[in-house]
Protein backbone atom coordinates (compact mmCIF):
# COMPACT_ATOMS: atom_id res chain seq x y z
CA UNK A 1 0.00 0.00 0.00
CA UNK A 2 1.14 3.40 -0.84
CA UNK A 3 2.73 5.52 1.71
CA UNK A 4 1.32 8.83 0.24
CA UNK A 5 -3.22 9.21 0.40
CA UNK A 6 -4.42 8.64 -2.80
CA UNK A 7 -7.11 11.15 -3.17
CA UNK A 8 -5.18 14.17 -2.18
CA UNK A 9 -0.54 12.68 -2.51
CA UNK A 10 -0.12 14.07 1.36
CA UNK A 11 1.63 11.79 3.34
CA UNK A 12 -0.32 8.88 5.71
CA UNK A 13 -0.80 9.75 9.17
CA UNK A 14 -1.37 6.82 11.89
CA UNK A 15 -5.37 6.29 11.43
CA UNK A 16 -7.92 5.01 8.74
CA UNK A 17 -8.86 8.91 7.47
CA UNK A 18 -6.33 11.45 6.01
CA UNK A 19 -6.09 14.40 8.39
CA UNK A 20 -5.60 16.74 5.64
CA UNK A 21 -8.71 15.70 3.00
CA UNK A 22 -10.72 13.75 4.72
CA UNK A 23 -10.91 10.96 2.55
CA UNK A 24 -10.29 7.04 3.64
CA UNK A 25 -7.54 5.93 2.73
CA UNK A 26 -8.25 2.52 1.64
CA UNK A 27 -11.57 3.72 -0.25
CA UNK A 28 -9.62 6.06 -1.88
CA UNK A 29 -6.76 3.58 -3.12
CA UNK A 30 -9.54 1.04 -4.22
CA UNK A 31 -11.31 4.09 -6.41
CA UNK A 32 -7.47 5.17 -8.04
CA UNK A 33 -6.94 1.01 -8.65
CA UNK A 34 -10.01 -0.28 -9.47
CA UNK A 35 -12.52 2.94 -9.89
CA UNK A 36 -14.51 1.48 -7.31
CA UNK A 37 -14.73 0.85 -3.40
CA UNK A 38 -15.14 -2.50 -2.17
CA UNK A 39 -18.78 -2.81 0.20
CA UNK A 40 -17.76 -2.54 3.94
CA UNK A 41 -18.32 -5.18 5.62
CA UNK A 42 -21.13 -5.89 7.44
CA UNK A 43 -20.70 -5.67 11.42
CA UNK A 44 -22.00 -9.09 13.57
CA UNK A 45 -24.24 -7.45 15.15
CA UNK A 46 -26.08 -5.98 12.16
CA UNK A 47 -25.95 -9.69 10.63
CA UNK A 48 -27.32 -11.19 13.78
CA UNK A 49 -30.42 -8.58 13.39
CA UNK A 50 -30.50 -9.82 9.68
CA UNK A 51 -30.62 -13.75 10.43
CA UNK A 52 -33.08 -13.16 13.15
CA UNK A 53 -35.65 -11.07 11.10
CA UNK A 54 -35.05 -13.73 8.23
CA UNK A 55 -36.18 -16.59 10.43
CA UNK A 56 -39.72 -18.42 9.84
CA UNK A 57 -42.32 -16.85 12.28
CA UNK A 58 -43.18 -19.93 15.04
CA UNK A 59 -46.83 -20.20 15.35
CA UNK A 60 -47.41 -20.84 18.81
CA UNK A 61 -47.25 -18.76 21.43
CA UNK A 62 -45.23 -21.28 23.75
CA UNK A 63 -43.38 -23.71 21.61
CA UNK A 64 -41.68 -25.23 25.25
CA UNK A 65 -44.86 -25.84 26.43
CA UNK A 66 -46.23 -26.96 22.49
CA UNK A 67 -43.90 -29.84 23.21
CA UNK A 68 -44.83 -30.88 25.91
CA UNK A 69 -48.45 -30.87 25.06
CA UNK A 70 -47.69 -32.49 21.81
CA UNK A 71 -45.69 -34.87 23.88
CA UNK A 72 -47.96 -35.78 26.64
CA UNK A 73 -51.58 -34.59 25.63
CA UNK A 74 -52.52 -37.86 23.40
CA UNK A 75 -51.40 -40.88 25.17
CA UNK A 76 -52.45 -39.34 28.22
CA UNK A 77 -56.02 -38.54 26.75
CA UNK A 78 -56.42 -42.31 25.00
CA UNK A 79 -55.15 -43.94 28.13
CA UNK A 80 -57.62 -42.26 30.52
CA UNK A 81 -60.84 -42.74 27.65
CA UNK A 82 -58.81 -46.58 27.75
CA UNK A 83 -59.31 -47.07 31.55
CA UNK A 84 -62.87 -45.59 31.78
CA UNK A 85 -63.72 -48.46 29.41
CA UNK A 86 -62.07 -50.87 30.93
CA UNK A 87 -62.80 -50.11 35.10
CA UNK A 88 -66.36 -49.51 33.50
CA UNK A 89 -66.00 -46.12 35.70
CA UNK A 90 -68.45 -43.63 33.85
CA UNK A 91 -68.25 -45.66 31.16
CA UNK A 92 -72.02 -45.43 30.49
CA UNK A 93 -71.50 -41.51 30.25
CA UNK A 94 -68.54 -41.95 27.89
CA UNK A 95 -71.22 -43.59 25.48
CA UNK A 96 -73.71 -41.56 25.83
CA UNK A 97 -72.04 -38.13 25.44
CA UNK A 98 -69.70 -38.79 23.48
CA UNK A 99 -70.09 -42.36 21.70
CA UNK A 100 -73.18 -42.14 20.68
CA UNK A 101 -72.65 -39.04 18.96
CA UNK A 102 -69.90 -39.99 17.17
CA UNK A 103 -71.11 -43.39 16.04
CA UNK A 104 -74.38 -41.88 14.67
CA UNK A 105 -72.32 -39.10 12.72
CA UNK A 106 -70.49 -42.10 11.34
CA UNK A 107 -73.97 -43.74 9.82
CA UNK A 108 -74.69 -39.88 8.32
CA UNK A 109 -71.70 -38.93 7.12
CA UNK A 110 -71.39 -42.55 5.14
CA UNK A 111 -74.93 -41.99 3.75
CA UNK A 112 -73.81 -38.48 2.39
CA UNK A 113 -71.00 -40.11 0.96
CA UNK A 114 -73.64 -42.42 -0.73
CA UNK A 115 -75.71 -39.74 -2.06
CA UNK A 116 -78.43 -40.05 0.83
CA UNK A 117 -79.93 -37.02 3.17
CA UNK A 118 -79.02 -38.79 6.37
CA UNK A 119 -80.12 -36.85 9.89
CA UNK A 120 -78.06 -37.98 12.77
CA UNK A 121 -79.65 -37.65 15.91
CA UNK A 122 -78.58 -38.84 20.04
CA UNK A 123 -79.60 -42.70 19.40
CA UNK A 124 -80.91 -43.10 15.65
CA UNK A 125 -79.77 -42.28 11.81
CA UNK A 126 -82.83 -41.41 9.94
CA UNK A 127 -81.76 -43.02 6.30
CA UNK A 128 -84.32 -42.60 3.50
CA UNK A 129 -84.40 -45.50 1.11
CA UNK A 130 -83.72 -43.85 -1.58
CA UNK A 131 -80.76 -41.15 -2.73
CA UNK A 132 -81.49 -37.31 -2.71
CA UNK A 133 -79.51 -34.43 -3.59
CA UNK A 134 -79.32 -32.33 -0.90
CA UNK A 135 -76.16 -33.85 1.05
CA UNK A 136 -74.33 -34.51 -2.04
CA UNK A 137 -74.73 -30.41 -2.89
CA UNK A 138 -73.50 -29.54 0.94
CA UNK A 139 -71.04 -31.92 0.64
CA UNK A 140 -70.11 -30.75 -2.66
CA UNK A 141 -69.98 -26.99 -1.48
CA UNK A 142 -67.87 -27.88 1.62
CA UNK A 143 -65.05 -29.71 -0.09
CA UNK A 144 -65.04 -26.70 -2.66
CA UNK A 145 -64.39 -24.13 0.22
CA UNK A 146 -61.70 -26.84 1.58
CA UNK A 147 -59.76 -26.54 -1.74
CA UNK A 148 -60.01 -22.61 -2.11
CA UNK A 149 -58.80 -22.89 1.92
CA UNK A 150 -55.79 -25.29 0.53
CA UNK A 151 -54.97 -22.91 -2.20
CA UNK A 152 -55.09 -19.80 -0.62
CA UNK A 153 -52.89 -20.74 2.29
CA UNK A 154 -50.71 -23.26 0.01
CA UNK A 155 -51.78 -26.95 1.94
CA UNK A 156 -51.49 -29.62 -0.60
CA UNK A 157 -52.58 -31.83 2.01
CA UNK A 158 -55.63 -30.12 2.03
CA UNK A 159 -56.68 -30.60 -1.74
CA UNK A 160 -55.19 -34.07 -1.73
CA UNK A 161 -58.04 -34.91 1.24
CA UNK A 162 -60.48 -33.47 -1.16
CA UNK A 163 -59.64 -35.35 -4.26
CA UNK A 164 -59.92 -38.97 -2.07
CA UNK A 165 -63.40 -37.63 -0.56
CA UNK A 166 -64.85 -36.38 -3.96
CA UNK A 167 -63.80 -39.89 -5.84
CA UNK A 168 -65.56 -42.56 -2.82
CA UNK A 169 -68.91 -39.90 -2.46
CA UNK A 170 -68.36 -40.33 -6.89
CA UNK A 171 -68.35 -44.17 -6.19
CA UNK A 172 -71.06 -44.26 -3.14
CA UNK A 173 -73.38 -42.13 -4.75
CA UNK A 174 -72.77 -43.08 -8.78
CA UNK A 175 -72.01 -46.77 -8.42
CA UNK A 176 -72.63 -48.97 -5.98
CA UNK A 177 -76.28 -50.41 -5.84
CA UNK A 178 -78.70 -49.33 -3.07
CA UNK A 179 -78.50 -52.42 -1.48
CA UNK A 180 -75.04 -52.16 -0.69
CA UNK A 181 -75.27 -48.29 0.04
CA UNK A 182 -77.51 -50.08 2.95
CA UNK A 183 -74.78 -51.99 3.73
CA UNK A 184 -72.51 -49.62 4.31
CA UNK A 185 -74.23 -47.27 5.88
CA UNK A 186 -75.28 -49.50 8.19
CA UNK A 187 -71.45 -50.88 9.55
CA UNK A 188 -70.54 -47.09 9.36
CA UNK A 189 -72.11 -46.40 13.07
CA UNK A 190 -68.64 -48.03 14.26
CA UNK A 191 -66.12 -48.10 11.06
CA UNK A 192 -66.87 -44.59 10.11
CA UNK A 193 -67.15 -43.68 13.61
CA UNK A 194 -63.38 -45.09 14.79
CA UNK A 195 -62.43 -43.05 11.46
CA UNK A 196 -64.01 -39.59 12.64
CA UNK A 197 -62.52 -40.01 16.34
CA UNK A 198 -59.16 -40.56 14.47
CA UNK A 199 -59.70 -37.03 12.82
CA UNK A 200 -60.79 -35.40 15.66
CA UNK A 201 -57.87 -36.92 17.61
CA UNK A 202 -55.41 -35.68 15.06
CA UNK A 203 -56.62 -32.28 14.52
CA UNK A 204 -55.06 -31.38 17.76
CA UNK A 205 -51.43 -31.01 15.61
CA UNK A 206 -52.71 -28.96 12.92
CA UNK A 207 -54.20 -25.96 12.39
CA UNK A 208 -51.94 -23.72 14.02
CA UNK A 209 -53.58 -20.55 12.61
CA UNK A 210 -56.71 -20.95 13.56
CA UNK A 211 -59.28 -21.10 15.70
CA UNK A 212 -58.26 -24.74 16.74
CA UNK A 213 -55.44 -23.80 18.12
CA UNK A 214 -56.10 -19.91 19.31
CA UNK A 215 -60.07 -20.94 20.43
CA UNK A 216 -58.27 -24.03 22.23
CA UNK A 217 -60.72 -26.18 20.31
CA UNK A 218 -58.17 -28.54 19.90
CA UNK A 219 -58.75 -29.67 23.52
CA UNK A 220 -62.08 -30.34 23.37
CA UNK A 221 -61.85 -32.07 19.69
CA UNK A 222 -59.36 -34.33 21.28
CA UNK A 223 -61.32 -35.35 24.82
CA UNK A 224 -64.19 -36.00 22.33
CA UNK A 225 -62.13 -38.41 19.97
CA UNK A 226 -60.36 -39.91 22.25
CA UNK A 227 -63.66 -41.23 24.24
CA UNK A 228 -65.21 -42.17 21.64
CA UNK A 229 -62.46 -44.11 19.91
CA UNK A 230 -62.17 -45.91 22.77
CA UNK A 231 -65.77 -46.55 23.49
CA UNK A 232 -66.51 -47.97 19.97
CA UNK A 233 -63.07 -49.91 19.50
CA UNK A 234 -62.63 -52.02 22.95
CA UNK A 235 -65.31 -54.13 22.26
CA UNK A 236 -64.78 -55.16 18.71
CA UNK A 237 -61.30 -55.45 20.23
CA UNK A 238 -62.25 -57.94 23.34
CA UNK A 239 -65.17 -59.53 20.72
CA UNK A 240 -67.50 -58.52 23.07
CA UNK A 241 -70.85 -59.51 21.62
CA UNK A 242 -72.85 -57.96 24.92
CA UNK A 243 -71.25 -55.04 24.40
CA UNK A 244 -71.50 -54.46 20.67
CA UNK A 245 -75.05 -55.33 20.87
CA UNK A 246 -77.14 -57.90 18.88
CA UNK A 247 -81.49 -57.67 18.62
CA UNK A 248 -83.80 -55.25 19.47
CA UNK A 249 -83.13 -51.70 20.90
CA UNK A 250 -86.80 -50.18 21.69
CA UNK A 251 -88.20 -52.10 18.72
CA UNK A 252 -85.06 -51.44 16.15
CA UNK A 253 -83.19 -53.72 15.20
CA UNK A 254 -79.09 -53.11 15.71
CA UNK A 255 -76.71 -52.46 13.50
CA UNK A 256 -74.86 -55.92 14.05
CA UNK A 257 -78.05 -58.06 13.68
CA UNK A 258 -78.68 -56.38 10.69
CA UNK A 259 -75.10 -56.82 8.73
CA UNK A 260 -76.07 -60.75 10.19
CA UNK A 261 -79.14 -61.10 9.54
CA UNK A 262 -79.98 -59.15 6.18
CA UNK A 263 -76.77 -58.47 5.04
CA UNK A 264 -75.05 -61.93 5.75
CA UNK A 265 -72.30 -60.97 7.58
CA UNK A 266 -70.55 -63.47 10.07
CA UNK A 267 -69.33 -62.35 13.40
CA UNK A 268 -65.54 -63.58 12.58
CA UNK A 269 -66.22 -60.88 9.35
CA UNK A 270 -67.43 -57.93 11.62
CA UNK A 271 -64.63 -58.46 14.35
CA UNK A 272 -62.07 -58.68 11.37
CA UNK A 273 -63.12 -55.84 9.69
CA UNK A 274 -63.74 -53.29 12.80
CA UNK A 275 -60.08 -54.76 14.73
CA UNK A 276 -58.53 -53.87 11.16
CA UNK A 277 -60.21 -50.29 10.95
CA UNK A 278 -58.90 -49.77 14.53
CA UNK A 279 -56.14 -50.27 14.19
CA UNK A 280 -55.01 -48.87 10.49
CA UNK A 281 -56.74 -45.87 12.45
CA UNK A 282 -54.11 -45.83 15.40
CA UNK A 283 -51.14 -46.62 12.80
CA UNK A 284 -52.38 -42.84 11.61
CA UNK A 285 -52.25 -41.51 14.59
CA UNK A 286 -48.99 -43.04 15.36
CA UNK A 287 -47.21 -41.26 12.40
CA UNK A 288 -49.28 -37.90 13.14
CA UNK A 289 -48.03 -38.16 16.78
CA UNK A 290 -44.63 -38.66 15.39
CA UNK A 291 -44.70 -35.63 12.95
CA UNK A 292 -46.20 -33.40 15.19
CA UNK A 293 -43.73 -34.03 17.73
CA UNK A 294 -41.15 -33.25 15.01
CA UNK A 295 -42.52 -29.94 14.27
CA UNK A 296 -43.28 -29.28 17.86
CA UNK A 297 -39.04 -29.67 18.37
CA UNK A 298 -37.92 -27.74 15.61
CA UNK A 299 -40.51 -25.10 17.14
CA UNK A 300 -38.74 -25.36 19.84
CA UNK A 301 -34.97 -25.37 18.44
CA UNK A 302 -35.91 -22.38 16.71
CA UNK A 303 -37.03 -20.21 19.48
CA UNK A 304 -34.18 -21.67 21.80
CA UNK A 305 -32.07 -19.94 18.86
CA UNK A 306 -34.01 -16.88 18.99
CA UNK A 307 -33.57 -16.11 22.80
CA UNK A 308 -29.63 -16.52 22.72
CA UNK A 309 -29.39 -14.62 19.33
CA UNK A 310 -31.53 -11.87 21.70
CA UNK A 311 -29.38 -12.07 24.95
CA UNK A 312 -26.15 -11.81 22.56
CA UNK A 313 -27.64 -8.54 21.21
CA UNK A 314 -28.18 -7.36 24.63
CA UNK A 315 -25.44 -7.99 26.18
Amino acid sequence: MAAICAWCDAPKQSGLICPDCGADYAKAEAIKNKGKAEPAPVPIEEKIEISTEEESQIPVKDPVFEKQVCLYALPSMLTFALLVQITGFLASMQRIFFGMPIHELGHAITGWLCGFNSIPTLWKTLTPENRGYFSSVALLIGLIVLTRYGLKNKRPAWLIAVVMVLLVQFYGTFVITLSKADMLITMGGDAMGLILATVLIGIFYAGKETQLYKGSLRWGFLGVGSAAFMNMYLPWWNKDMSAIGYGLTGGIPTDSWKMINIHLWSWDDLFNTHITIGLLCLLSLAVIYVLGLKQANQWEKEHEKKERLRRLKAA
